[in-house]
């Protein structure tokens, strides 16, 4: 295999100990693929006990022959038997280098590296995976799938750096990943929806790591788009404590997106309300509207979530006892959306209507109407019009 530049061959083709390309790959412990001859010496003739790349010790010193890749590298060989130097490296094949990812994932030992290959891969290519012709998202996303119901889960993982779990690459695979909705279903409900409940307890048990609990979330936003209703309904109290955690923490846009669009999906199902409620979402959501200055969508799916948990007696009650509620929401009208209008003006007329008893959120109620600009009487109207009172009798009753 002499007399080739290996300046053109693609990456995975060198040795890092050598920076030549590989006569006879073997791959160690750490799941790190060198050449042979360079690797033996650094092993048994200088005596190391760990490895060049990631340092870490070794857990055994067999060198498994990696012959899938020595094919590639021979048939490579033959393509460019003709060709001359260059100092541009060639591009690699995307398709011959995931097919030996998908050989690696079998080995337990090299999951965890051959999922972040993967990922740089999809990433090298912006997620256009059509440069992948031997696999579609749809076969890779169920692979991924697999993995992570297969995964024990530990109580409190120790997830640093090339020690991250599988389950963890697997998540942020599937994260990047574009199934069919036809797929993304049979893979969620496949086994009564094993790959919800553990993407759930990932939600529960990785309480220390938020980068993989708002993976889950963003998978999880994904699947209850297209699951049956069956599968959104008996979702632990638990679930609903860490996710309100994320929209508390607002680390993330996309993370609080995508637990307001998981709330929005399945809060109408079973329980679920009950659980949110008591999980103390009711009082995150109405800091975060009076925090909140972008008047976006996120202020729009808040105020969606919000009006829906107030259909229920302890909604109603946890938003009048929060001091800030109804001011929250009233500085949201006209400033937010239609939709998010919308819903405020159902959302404090159900609570007006349950709660006229109470005299402190009506008097509040009528003191913002006569402080706001004209323009706001058609607003206050149809809040009244919802509640089915006059003004006139609601002012003096």
């Amino acid at each position: 295999m002499d007399g080739f530049d290996h300046r053109i061959a693609p990456s995975f083709f060198i040795c890092p100990i050598s920076l030549q390309i590989m006569k006879d790959p073997v791959t160690i412990s750490t799941g790190m693929t060198f050449d042979r001859e360079s690797i033996q010496k650094w092993l048994f003739s200088y005596k190391n006990i760990s490895c060049p790349i990631t340092k870490q010790p070794l857990s055994y010193f067999r060198l498994t022959p990696n012959s899938n890749l020595l094919r590639l590298i021979q048939s490579w060989h033959l393509q460019h038997a003709s060709s001359s130097s260059s100092t541009k490296f060639a591009e690699p094949n995307h398709d011959a280098l995931m097919k030996v990812l998908l050989e690696e994932i079998k080995q337990p030992h090299l999951q965890a590296k051959a999922l972040r290959k993967i990922k740089s891969l999809i990433q090298e290519n912006d997620g256009d995976n059509n440069k992948i012709s031997c696999i579609r998202d749809d076969t890779l996303f169920s692979l991924a799938a697999s993995l992570v119901v297969q995964t024990e889960l530990p109580g409190i993982p120790q997830i640093t750096g090339n020690d991250t779990p599988v389950i963890a690459e697997a998540v942020s695979l599937l994260c990047l990943l574009r199934p069919s909705d036809e797929a993304l279903k049979m893979v969620s409900q496949n086994e009564n929806g094993r790959l919800i409940c553990s993407l759930c307890s990932i939600m529960t048990q990785y309480l220390s790591y938020l980068q993989i609990r708002i993976q889950a979330a963003l998978v999880l936003k994904s699947i209850f788009e297209v699951v049956d209703g069956v599968y959104k309904e008996g979702l632990k109290f638990e679930f609903f404590e860490n996710i309100i955690e994320i929209l508390k923490d607002q680390n993330s846009k996309h993370g609080s997106v995508a637990v307001l669009s998981i709330l929005i999906r399945v809060l109408k199902y079973g329980n679920n309300k009950e659980k949110a409620i008591k999980g103390g979402l009711i009082p995150i959501l109405i800091e975060l509207l009076a925090e909140d200055n972008d008047q976006g969508h996120v202020c729009e799916m808040m105020l969606v979530v919000l009006e829906k948990l107030c259909q229920k007696a302890e909604g109603r009650a946890a938003f009048l006892t929060h001091p800030a509620g109804m001011a929250a929401v009233l500085s949201k009208i006209l400033k937010v959306s239609h939709v998010g209008d919308d819903k405020s003006i159902s959302l404090l007329s159900c609570v007006l209507r349950f709660c006229t008893s109470s005299g402190e959120a009506a008097q509040e109620f009528m003191e913002w109407e006569l402080a706001v600009p004209t323009v706001y009487s058609n607003i206050y109207a149809a809040i009244l019009d919802c509640m089915n009172i006059d003004s006139a009798e609601y002012i003096h009753g």
